[in-house]
């Protein structure tokens, strides 16, 4: 099993700085349903682009990519097209066996000094939130094998992963020793020693991570009521059945909101209950 995962981040309703919401989760997959998953995805991208094409869920961060590749018509040909391929990759992947598990962690602070300050530990955090789940769904599922593939980081630093994902390998616990994995340590569940990093323009699976973090962003906005309703909403219920815990839990096993951020947790738990678990 391969556990592909992504971030994300956004303003909550606090009027914050800077960016106050960190998100990290992905798609864990059985390696029977890799090729054919990904070969469905780039179906889909085919009918807009071309098969290897990279795409995320705010395709506009690509334009900089398409334009130093000298690709500005493509660029333009999948961002007038976005909603539908969006869709339609969502549509053509729920034929799959797949498991989404998503993190959500909130700054205590809203001032931009101290969320910057704050990032690496949010991030390990966010990031231990979504490990300690694949954890206890490979201790379910019992895979011969558990591969991280993470995109490559912020800045080029791996370091918030790197040290979560050792200390949850050798001691079962987060790097500060604060909490112990309900799994133990990852080391007994087939887990590889060390997280692997990637180029996501490269990987498939990393882009339709991307799109389902990018949509769970949009959740928790609606679910904040930031907005009415989003198309990344309707994405995800399509998809529902492939969230761990669905139909009945999704909200705490395939997104998860950790207990000290008790207006976010609520906000996401009650949206979640009606609008996924239906």
């Amino acid at each position: 099993m391969r556990w592909y995962a992504d971030n994300s981040e956004l303003n909550g309703i606090r009027e914050a700085e800077i960016p106050d919401i960190l998100l990290f989760g992905g798609i864990a997959v059985a390696p029977h349903a890799e090729a054919p998953l990904r070969q469905a995805i780039e179906s889909v991208k085919g009918k807009y682009g071309h098969p290897r094409a990279p795409v995320k869920w705010n395709f506009k961060d690509l334009k900089a990519l398409y334009e130093k590749q000298n690709q500005t018509a493509l660029y333009e040909k999948l961002k007038d097209s976005s909603k539908q391929w969006r869709e339609e990759i969502f549509q053509a992947a729920n034929e799959f066996d797949f498991t989404i598990i998503v993190a959500c962690v909130e700054s205590y602070s809203i001032k931009r000094a101290d969320i910057k300050d704050n990032k690496f530990a949010l991030t390990q955090y966010v990031f231990s939130n979504g490990l300690m789940r694949l954890a206890l769904h490979a201790q379910e599922t019992e895979p011969d094998r558990v591969q991280v593939i993470l995109d490559w980081p912020d800045k080029g630093d791996s370091r918030p992963f790197d040290s979560e994902y050792a200390s949850a390998f050798s001691k079962g616990k987060t790097a500060d020793g604060s909490v112990a994995y309900y799994s133990g340590p990852i080391s007994n569940l087939g887990f590889l020693d060390s997280a692997t990093f990637t180029n996501m323009h490269h990987n498939t699976l990393l882009q339709f991570s991307d799109l389902v973090v990018g949509a769970a962003r949009e959740l928790i906005e609606c679910a904040y009521e930031k907005k009415k309703d989003a198309f990344g909403v309707d994405a995800l219920k399509l998809v529902s059945k492939h969230f761990r815990g669905a139909p009945d839990h999704i909200y705490g096993r395939g997104i998860s909101v950790p207990s000290g951020n008790a207006k976010l947790r609520t906000a996401v738990q009650a949206y979640v209950k009606d609008n996924l678990n239906a």
